[in-house]
């Protein structure tokens, strides 16, 4: 069987596109291809419009069957070509979408499965949601991200539990630390740094006072207060990126539902296109900015041959490299702050109310996002006015490889969620491959494999809310709101464990492991596939 495989991310665009909507079907992709290559053989595509449906005919003409597997939210998936198609999807919500609108009938998710025929989620959860409005016998099957085998190295390196692990990160990326930045509550940010601030040593200026006759004197002045330090000016980039972001939330909010489906599509289009020239034209673009200051730096040297040297890429040139020092009892976290789902303001604050007074604990935040400055300014914000406080909070800006990746799993204590729904979340299936227990909900998708002997369980009850691409905004589905109190709860509880109850924090890591190699394992996913695929074409 040829297995055509589709992502609207793919390996060219990921870079530019971390931590933005849907990019985690990218690595969905990847996982998925190399068990899916051991059934038959993997075809990817960037166009399936137009690519999809001669790789079928050429496959019909020799007589091997084929399906095409495009890894994205039903309402995004094509319904009209001539090839098999499954939408292979995440669902975080307990109910889909069966409504119009923006005259693309997709909208309504029942059509995308009717015209498919079956479906596959990636969690019990989802797969629910697909039956309740399909009918008990529509073929839809549950299978799981294959994790388990990718982390292998990583586990065999880490070796047996331990809940407290030294480990020095050297990070090609931006770190924010509670303990340097320079917190104040009464100041906000006293010490913020941010690229390309210089900070002058601090002058001594000496005045000899004059000889004033004893007649003359008069009352000392009160001194008046210094000047608070000005503001970084506000550079061409920062008021370009500021329009953008203002013209697009205001296009979404107001323009775009009352648009015709072509007239959307070709404007967005347009603005793409548009935005991408406007930075080359104000040399915006991260190459060309870096290229112009080198060449402006540059000391120019009369009649001297120069042997052009292979240039470096934007972000090895733009972002210094860091170390990342790591004791104690630490929680980490990978999530998207740009995506409102993963409510990281509870996660933080909860965490510093619960060890305000506590040294030797650490709070990772590995933030997957192009742009710091969209998250930044909040965050800090929120530290300082929840300063002064002992414990510590790291924030890792940066793309790490799997090596960086593994040492912070392996210096991690546990992995926290905070979220109010999610639709896989393989950050907290990757920590658990490697031993290390969580801190959940068990809600939406993490009902799969969250429960007391894995994680201190948060408590969570339901709330309405609209589906995130709805845009008449109507509260048609429900999401979890995170019990705060529990939260805190659960951390100050995981921190006895891992201090004084070693016995307990081996276990939960052993059952950690043993709960995701029988969930996401290669073989248990190979296996899925093959039951789905078998039972599909006898329907068929």
């Amino acid at each position: 069987m040829n297995f055509i495989l589709y992502s609207a991310i793919d390996e060219k665009s990921i870079n530019t596109n971390l931590g933005l909507p849907e990019y985690s079907y990218y690595f969905l992709v990847k996982a998925f291809g190399r068990v899916l290559a051991a059934l038959g053989s993997v075809t990817v595509v960037q166009h399936p419009e137009t690519e999809v449906d001669p790789i079928f005919e050429a496959c019909r003409q020799r007589g091997e069957s084929c399906v095409f597997l495009s890894f994205s939210p039903p309402n995004k998936t094509l319904i009209n070509l001539q090839c098999p198609t499954v939408s292979a999807f995440a669902c975080e919500f307990g109910n889909v979408p069966i409504a119009q609108w923006n005259d693309d009938v997709r909208n309504d998710w029942r059509i995308v499965f009717a015209k498919h025929g079956r479906a596959i989620t990636l969690s019990d959860y989802a797969a629910r949601a697909v039956r309740q409005a399909m009918g008990d016998t529509f073929p839809v099957f549950a299978v799981r991200a294959p994790l388990w085998d990718s982390f292998a190295a990583t586990r065999a390196e880490l070796g047996s539990a331990q809940a407290t692990v030294a480990a020095t990160l050297r990070i090609r990326g931006l770190i924010i630390d509670s303990h340097t930045v320079g917190l104040s509550a009464d100041h906000r940010i006293q010490h913020l740094w941010w690229p390309g601030k210089v900070v002058p040593e601090p002058e001594v200026l000496v005045v000899e006072a004059p000889v004033v006759p004893e007649a003359e004197a008069v009352a000392p002045i009160e001194s008046q207060p210094a000047e608070c330090d000005a503001l970084p000016p506000k550079t061409l980039r920062f008021r370009v990126a500021a329009t953008k972001r203002h013209l697009l939330a205001w296009y979404r909010e107001v323009v775009r539902d009352a648009l015709p489906l072509w007239l959307a599509k070709a404007l967005a289009w347009i603005a793409r296109k548009s935005y991408v020239l406007l930075r080359r034209i104000l040399r915006l673009d991260s190459r060309s900015a870096v290229l112009s200051v080198v060449e402006a730096e540059a000391p120019v040297e009369a009649e001297t041959a120069v042997t052009e040297a292979p240039i470096e890429s934007p972000a090895e040139i733009l972002l210094p490299e860091e170390i990342l020092s790591l004791d104690g009892i630490v929680y980490t976290s990978v999530f998207t702050p740009y995506d409102g789902r993963k409510n990281w303001v509870d996660m933080v604050t909860a965490f510093v109310w619960s060890f305000r007074d506590t040294q030797d604990v650490t709070l990772v935040l590995k933030t997957a996002h192009p742009d710091l400055s969209h998250y930044r300014e909040a965050l800090l914000e929120l530290l300082a006015e929840l300063s002064p406080f002992q414990c510590r909070v790291v924030v890792v800006h940066a793309h790490l490889d799997d090596a960086v990746y593994g040492a912070l799993i392996g210096a991690s204590t546990y992995y926290v969620n905070s979220s109010v729904s999610e639709g896989a979340c393989l950050p907290i299936q990757e920590f658990m491959s490697c031993g290390k227990p969580v801190i959940a909900p068990a809600h939406t998708a993490m009902e799969d494999y969250i429960d007391d002997a894995v994680a201190f369980v948060v408590k969570a009850s339901v709330e309405p809310m609209p589906w995130p691409h709805d845009p008449h905004g109507l509260f048609r589905t429900l999401r979890y709101r995170i019990n705060w109190d529990s939260l805190c709860d659960a951390y100050r509880e995981s921190y006895r464990v891992a201090k004084a109850a070693p016995e307990c924090y081996a276990q939960m890591s052993d059952s950690a492991r043993a709960k995701m190699n029988a969930y996401c394992s290669d073989a248990v996913v190979s296996e899925q596939l093959r039951t789905f695929f078998d039972l599909s074409q006898a329907a068929a």
